[in-house]
């Protein structure tokens, strides 16, 4: 819950706009799991289980076969060690190859240029650019970066 009251981890996160409290992150993840169109998945470094972060897939549109995906590293020091990359490759390929997605779409602020390496690195394209879409942490409007993932095709 710290996580997302920390200005620099949630500069890029819509929940900065209200202050998160053990209730509300509870309720969050309550409405995902009662949401059977929405998954949420917790990063945890492996040696030791630690809860670093979260992904969520969703909401799933079944009638077109996509996905909207999120995610945040909460734990600073280990920004851009590649776990955020590792977490969306694993939950792309697990959105397209076990619940047969055709495509997973995801947006990030401008100048969260570490969140857009990472999904770059994992076969998402960037298919466009809405100028001046968001509010920076700083009050600034900035721009936002949409891409995409689609499934190979099938023979």
């Amino acid at each position: 819950m710290e996580w997302l009251n920390d200005p620099l981890v949630n500069q890029f996160l819509e929940t900065r706009f209200s202050p998160q409290n053990h209730k509300s992150v509870l309720d969050f993840v309550q409405r995902q799991m009662d949401d059977p169109d929405s998954y949420l998945f917790r990063i945890a470094l492996g040696e030791n289980d630690q809860h670093i972060g979260n992904i969520k897939l969703g909401p799933v549109n079944r009638f077109h076969q996509s996905a909207q995906i999120s995610l945040f590293v909460g734990e600073r020091h280990l920004h851009g060690h590649g776990f955020a990359t590792e977490a969306i490759d694993r939950v792309t390929h697990w959105g397209l190859q076990e619940l047969g997605l055709q495509r997973i779409e995801g947006g990030c602020y401008s100048d969260n240029l570490g969140s857009l390496r990472a999904f770059l690195k994992c076969g998402y394209v960037v298919e466009g650019f809405r100028r001046n879409a968001v509010v920076g942490a700083d009050g600034v409007r900035q721009g936002l970066f949409l891409f995409s993932a689609i499934a190979p095709p099938t023979e």
